[in-house]
């Protein structure tokens, strides 16, 4: 997810997902252009995975294969 996104900020719908007893097992990533230290901390609170700056496309895809294996 994002952190700005058209009808609900990415972190909304972080904490959305793991509130939700059958949506919880859902790895998220917040993939931003506006990652900073209180950005992470707040990630970090409501359960996200991972948090990455964009436009680091090879670091998402390395942490995508990481967490698809550790599902596995």
């Amino acid at each position: 997810t994002d952190i700005e996104m058209p009808l609900m900020d990415g972190h909304r719908l972080t904490k959305l997902v793991k509130d939700d007893p059958e949506l919880n097992h859902i790895p998220i990533i917040i993939f931003s252009s506006l990652i900073n230290d209180d950005m992470k901390r707040k990630g970090k609170r409501l359960g996200a995975d991972v948090q990455l700056s964009k436009p680091e496309i090879g670091l998402l895809v390395g942490e995508i294969d990481k967490l698809l294996d550790y599902k596995n």
